[in-house]
Order: structure tokens, then sequence, then C-alpha cells
């Protein structure tokens, strides 16, 4: 069905009190149109947001999109609270603003029993401080009846911030009540008085109000190109309820089972893009809202989801990286995905040969830097590349020359995980170990460790050296949470004339030697020897798979931010 766009007007800016918006939105007047973006602020954010208001600063408008439409899918919540869902003759949708919105109205219309758990919870807690003069989050709950600690939620509604004055009367010291209490009044007038400006759009297109919500946030910070995208493509329940970002959740959690489920949102994008015949290194934002494009978005959400999915399976059994998290490069997962996009006869497995030479052309890019800083160009030549190879169109040399056009780098000085040469030696370490724990022996999931976000942070050999050596790659240790910042005394004290406990220190490529340096705390010694044992091991893995190693060691900067693709 074609929509035909229906003439937009814009009124004149409205100015509407913040306890005005609380009532609108209590009363089901305001509502959030599904396509906006997830709420995303930090609680920073929402601490700045009050301060600016209370010191009188602007905090921007909102554009409120007013239509007679009724098949607007509208979030089930602002923030913390579950909205009605009245049907009016005039509907009003909030089109720019909803992060503003949700922190004013969340905060300030908190429910008493809301929790306290995560910070998912707490954040909605924000209070002043009338002795401090400042604002804060209340992290655990009963702090928020400390005296001289107003919460939010108390101040703007007439009856409860009578409730809150009483309450300060009788608990605040005799000698500060009067001030305190000022300052209580001055703040309620402050967060009540505060008016918010507001645009209002009258419009009965969609359409129209996707593409100037894209358009007013295509500058935000926070927006991000798949909630760019997804606002942009997103059809109601009269043309079908297609939404981007629901699908890509979909494929995510299907990835999940091969350790992927976190892979960037932007990788899914462009996967779907490409799927979709559209430009998936820069996506042309205007062309997206065309109906053509949008037609060619549906059935390529599940091209790609297969695709995916084919990929990541790949990385995880024939490749062996099995988490997200030590990926080298984003674009690796998405150039596998559109080798497996183009297969001729997706039903079968990929022959051996091909398996051979995507595995080899992985661990290449990996170690060479190939991704640092490919732009939009090298990026749709390694895409053409891998539909040559997928369709056997190409030649496997030109393929391998093409990715082998830089020699393989040493492994950097300094240990970062957003460096993707330590990715990548990481991930080798793990599959040439078969790590144990020093205690006991037993084999650990080491992949597992940089899946949880409390043991990625992984710890040091010697954690109070200073200068370079602290951050030489050699001086960190893949184990599982409960170690500590420093395991040195739990490896002295293993016997590398035991068998069984020489077979821990082998797995973390502490040989005899090191075991010595490291019992004689001579770090500088023990971190060349351990250093070694890591270069050779990255050497035999990469002669398993027919590449040649490097030699050298720790002459490489290790810049982590020249050796990204994100």
């Amino acid at each position: 069905m074609k929509m035909v766009a229906a003439a937009s007007s814009i009124s004149t800016p409205q100015i509407i009190p913040i306890y005005e918006l609380i009532e609108r939105v209590s009363r089901g007047e305001l509502k959030i149109p599904k396509f906006q973006r997830p709420y995303v602020w930090s609680p920073e954010d929402m601490i700045e947001l009050f301060d600016s208001i209370f010191h009188g600063y602007p905090i921007g408008s909102l554009l409120i999109w007013e239509t007679d439409l009724h098949n607007v899918t509208s979030l089930e919540r602002l923030g913390p609270l579950r909205l009605r869902n009245d049907q009016r003759p005039i509907s009003s949708y909030v089109v720019d603003g909803h992060q503003r919105l949700a922190t004013l109205v969340g905060v300030l219309d908190l429910p008493e029993d809301y929790p306290h758990k995560t910070v998912a919870d707490w954040r909605w807690w924000i209070g002043y401080d009338l002795e401090e003069e400042e604002f804060i989050h209340f992290h655990r709950k009963g702090f928020e009846k400390k005296p001289g600690v107003v919460p939010l939620r108390r101040m703007i509604r007439t009856a409860e911030f009578a409730k809150l004055a009483r309450d300060l009367a009788r608990d605040l010291p005799e000698e500060k009540v009067d001030i305190l209490l000022e300052r209580a009044d001055y703040l309620n007038r402050k967060l009540r008085d505060y008016q918010v400006p507001a645009t209002v759009m009258k419009s009965a297109s969609l359409d129209d109000a996707v593409n100037i919500f894209a358009r007013v946030n295509q500058r935000g910070r926070d927006m991000t190109p798949d909630q760019m995208v997804s606002a942009l493509s997103f059809r109601d329940r009269d043309e079908g309820e297609f939404d981007l970002a629901e699908g890509i959740d979909n494929i995510l959690a299907e990835m999940q089972k091969f350790g992927f489920g976190g892979t960037e949102r932007k990788s899914v994008l462009q996967v779907v893009l490409y799927s979709a015949g559209l430009n998936f290194t820069k996506p042309a934002y205007e062309k997206i809202v065309d109906r053509d494009s949008f037609d060619r978005l549906r059935p390529a959400l599940l091209k790609a989801q297969k695709a995916l999915i084919s990929a990541a399976d790949f990385l995880y059994n024939i490749v062996g990286v099995q988490t997200d998290r030590l990926l080298p490069y984003a674009s690796q997962l998405v150039m596998v995905s559109i080798y497996m996009f183009n297969r001729e006869d997706s039903e079968d497995a990929i022959t051996l040969s091909h398996a051979i030479e995507l595995k080899r052309w992985f661990w290449r890019t990996s170690f060479n830097g190939w991704f640092a800083g490919a732009n939009t160009t090298d990026l749709r030549r390694a895409a053409e590349k891998m539909e040559e190879l997928a369709k056997g169109t190409g030649t496997v040399s030109s393929f391998e020359s093409f990715f082998d056009d830089r020699p393989l780098r040493e492994l950097p000085r300094a240990f970062d995980r957003r460096n993707a040469r330590i990715r990548a030696s990481l991930v080798v370490q793990i599959l040439s170990g078969q790590m144990r724990k020093p205690e006991t022996g037993a084999l650990f999931d080491a992949f597992a460790v940089f899946d949880n976000e409390g043991t990625r942070d992984i710890p040091y050999f010697f954690s109070s050296i200073r200068g370079p050596l602290i951050s030489n790659p050699a001086n960190r240790v893949i184990l599982p949470g409960g170690y500590g910042r420093s395991v040195l005394q739990l490896f002295s004290e293993l016997n590398p004339q035991n068998e069984e406990e020489y077979s821990v220190l082998r797995s973390h490529f502490v040989s005899a030697e090191a075991w010595a340096a490291l019992k004689s705390e001579s770090p500088q010694r023990f971190l060349d020897l351990r250093s070694q044992a890591i270069v050779e091991a990255e050497g035999a893995f990469l002669q398993q798979i027919g590449l040649e190693p490097v030699n050298a060691t720790g002459s490489d900067t290790g810049e982590a931010v020249s050796d990204t693709d994100s």
C-alpha cells in the first residue's frame, strides 16, 4: 500500500510547566511512539538535567506529534512508569524529547515502592541534599529517609510536598530547620515553575513523523545507526508492523548460542542493509525512508538472520572464537556473513577448502590489522572478494593477495583489550593453552571469563611494579573470578617438579625457567620469558593454518585506538 503524505503543520511553540507534563502523562494524553529509541541516559545525565533545571538553564524543547491516526503503536512504559493507553480522537506523541521527558516524569512521579536493586532501578531514585545543596542518587533502600535529603518524587505534588515539609520540621535538628525548609521550598518552586518549550506538529502521516524524528536526532550523541534506520523503516499495523529494532533483538538472541549475543547492533544492521542491496558501509537515511527500500528491508531481515547465525556458527566451531568479546574486528563477522549470504547452495555445509581459506583469512586479518582504519571503499571491495569466493567467480589466490598486503603484527608492548591484536593473542592463548586453575589443576572455560563483566579485567602476575612493565601483555593471566588483582603468590607456590602443577604452569605459558624468575620476583626476566612463550605459541598456531609466524616480540607500539574498526 502506498501511503499518501498528508500536509504537516507546525504550531507556535508552547510553554508547558513540568507539573503539567506529569499530569498529561498520568492521564494518558502524552504517549511515546514505538519507533522511538529506548531509554539510554546514564545516571550522570539524569543528575545534570535536574541541576540545569535548578539553575534555570534551558534543557531543550519537546516535539509533539498530534494525529487522528488510531493504529500508531506506542511504548507501554515511560522510564519506570507504565503508561495508560486511552483511546482519544486526537492523540499526542512525543517525537523528540523522550529521554528528557522520561527522566522528568520517571523521577518526579516515581512510585513509593519502586525497587532499588540494580542501576536500572536506583537511577530513578534521585534526591536533593539540602545541606550539601546537590542532587544525588539513592543507591540503596532507606537512604531516601535520611533527614536533610529529600526524594524528588515528593517535591512536585502539593499534598506530598506539604507532608514532606512536616516530616522535615519534625526530623531536622532545631538549629537547621528554618534554613533547610527554606531550601526545600526553593527547590519545590524551581521544579514546579520550570517551563519546558514544546512544538506541536499536526499531521496524518506516520512517515512524516518518523522522518522528522530521524532528522532531529541525526546528530544526537545517543542515536546509533541501527536506531536511526529502525526509526526510518518503522511501519505500524496498517502497513504490516515492521520493526527493525525488534528484528535485530531476535537475531542477537539467536546468535547468543554461539557466544555472539553481545555483537554490536551496528554490525547486524550492516548485514541487513547488505542483504537489502543497500549501502552497508554508510547508510543513506533519506533513501531508507523511501518505499522501495522499505519493501526490500523486510525480506532482507530474514536473509540477514540466516547469514549472521551461520557466520557465528562458523566463528565458534571452525575458527574457535567463542565470544564476541574477543572478536578482533566487528567487520570480520560482517564479512563472513556476506560470504554466507552469497553461497549458491546455502543448505549444504561449506566446502572444506573454503572453510580452510576463511579460517586462514580470519587469522591473517586478525594479525595484520587489515580492518584497522579500513575506509568505506576498502570494506566494499572486501565484500566483493567475499562474494567472489562464495560464488566461485574469483580465484583463491586473488582472495588471499587482497588481504595479504601487509605483514603480520608483533605482540604489542601494552595490554589493552580494545586492541584487536591483543584480542587475537588472547584467543590463541585460550585455544593453545587448555587453561587450568592454579589451586586445583581443573580445566575451566576461559572464553566465559571474558563474557562475564566481573572477570574480564583479568589479574596481573605483578600488580605493584611501575612503568611499562606493569602493562606488558605477559603480565596478565586469564583466570576465572575470585583471584583478586594479583596472583603472584599463588603461582609462586606451584612446584614445576610436580607434573600436575607443572601442567598448570604450562597452560598459562609459564616455563620452569620463567617460574624461577617469578619465584624470585624478577619481573623483567619473567615477562621476557613468558612473552617469548606466548609468541612461540602464536607462531605454532599460525603455522598450523599455513601462515608465516611473527618472530619478534614487543617492538610494536601497541596503540589500542589505532587497531580497531569500531
